[in-house]
């Protein structure tokens, strides 16, 4: 793609923003930054570099040359529609990146347990002697990686829905696609958009590449596929190179069979073992070795805010599951732990159907405290089933979790949901839950009595 003079209308000012404007820059392109909101400190800029702080003016879009996107950018929007029609092009980072990089790329999506995944496939390559670079829509965006990746060999890269929606001619050299449940409804017109965002990906992929893909995707595989397929699953079947039993996580490669017992892993959770299972197959076909796929999986201890131990008060468990932004990651969760759970729910609702989580709220479920924006709609949903009580902050639902609670009880924080309406991300809240538990273990621990020895 010739870049050198191009009018480049860059949108969206967070840290993908940021890089694009330091590739493109370099490449000799005439650069207009545009976000609708000022950034809150100065931005460290060439001073040829145009910026705009509003919304998307319809003549900006309509001067320039080629469009790029950060992630979460909408190609819906009606200046960039507009563009398009008048045969701009609008492409996002992730695609620009791409047709600059000259190392393969492993690409892992799915709508949950991308990070997991790509994170663990990163630290098998690097036990296995390779130099991954692990990144996309998590840490460093591909982009910053094309002035010089040449002590990489692989790129590990995790992609989003918004990402491959503005990806037109990206191709991994190696796919995942870890699971497709509705999520993003507020964003994508339609589930079927979703999806179809999600398979986008496999489009230019060949015979030569690799296709890992979770089982009961098979039946939606877009016809006229041609990269091997090697699939994983959550129970034993024929043609799954990977799968789980009840005691163990089970492989079966060309040169052996390779099984892990679940007692000697240090994380729980069907979803994050199947996590493990996507991730071994990944970094196999990429070269690693058995013995980097067991002592990489063995020693791993998760990520944070994902089924998170936050500590525990008089036999009263807490778990952070922050990251649980969608229904389907709920499930997930929910599935994992044993009855007796106050689940904690809410925030900005993306959609989905909570309808897919009554079984497991009749059957372990001791109370719902419904917090934020979302909490009438879960109240609603879930108090015909259990208790339910509803509270206006994060501080406010633990507070009342807590009172509901008592020994041998799992209070949960797993929302459904985005943390904008209280939160700058899911981190944060995630956090935030875990100060608030430690307040409660120090109130607890001063109202014990001082035993005299």
């Amino acid at each position: 793609m010739q870049l050198k003079g191009k009018k480049i209308l860059i949108v969206g000012a967070g840290k993908t923003g940021m890089a694009l404007v330091n590739f493109l820059h370099k490449k000799g392109a005439r650069l207009t930054l545009n976000d609708r909101k000022t950034p809150p400190s100065p931005l460290n800029l060439p001073d040829s570099v145009k910026t705009l702080w509003e919304k998307h003016p319809e003549a900006l879009f309509l001067s320039s040359e080629l469009i790029v996107l950060s992630p979460g950018i909408p190609r819906t929007l009606p200046p960039i529609r507009k563009a398009e029609e008048k045969g701009i092009p609008v492409i996002g980072e992730l695609e620009l990146a791409a047709r600059h990089l000259s190392i393969p790329i492993i690409a892992i999506t799915g709508t949950n347990g991308k990070t997991t995944t790509t994170t663990l496939t990163g630290e098998i390559l690097k036990k296995a002697g390779n130099a991954p670079f692990i990144g996309g829509n998590i840490g460093r965006p591909l982009i910053g990686l094309c002035d010089g990746p040449d002590h990489f060999d692989w790129a590990v890269v995790e992609t989003s829905s918004f990402q491959l929606a503005t990806a037109p001619s990206f191709h991994p050299r190696i796919a995942a696609i870890l699971n497709i449940e509705p999520d993003h409804l507020d964003w994508h017109p339609t589930m079927a958009d979703y999806s179809q965002a999600k398979w986008s990906m496999t489009r230019h992929m060949s015979a030569t590449d690799a296709l890992v893909l979770y089982a009961p995707l098979q039946s939606h595989m877009p016809v006229g596929l041609t990269p091997a397929c090697h699939i994983f699953s959550a129970s034993e079947a024929e043609n799954a190179e990977a799968f789980l039993s009840p005691a163990a996580l089970h492989w079966r490669f060309s040169e052996t069979a390779v099984q892990i017992p679940l007692e000697s892993l240090a994380v729980r959770g069907t979803h994050l073992f199947l996590d493990m299972l996507a991730a071994g197959l990944i970094a196999h076909i990429a070269g690693a070795s058995v013995e980097s796929i067991i002592r990489t999986i063995q020693s791993f201890t998760g990520l944070p805010h994902r089924m998170e131990d936050a500590g525990s008060i008089n036999n009263i468990r807490f778990i952070n599951d922050s990251k649980a932004t969608n229904v389907d990651a709920v499930l997930w969760a929910l599935k994992s732990l044993p009855g007796k759970i106050i689940w904690l729910a809410g925030g900005l609702w993306k959609g989905g159907d909570l309808k897919v989580l009554e079984p497991e709220v009749r059957a372990k479920v001791k109370a719902l405290v419904a917090f934020g924006d979302s909490a009438t709609r879960f109240d609603n949903a879930f108090k015909t089933l259990t208790k339910s009580v509803r509270a206006g902050t994060l501080r406010e639902a633990i507070s009342i979790a807590y009172r509901l609670s008592a020994p041998g009880d799992t209070i949960l924080l797993s929302p459904a949901c985005a943390s904008f309406d209280q939160f700058e991300n899911y981190k944060k809240r995630g956090e935030t839950f875990k100060g608030l538990v430690s307040s409660l273990q120090q109130e607890y621990n001063d109202r014990k009595p001082h035993v005299q020895t």
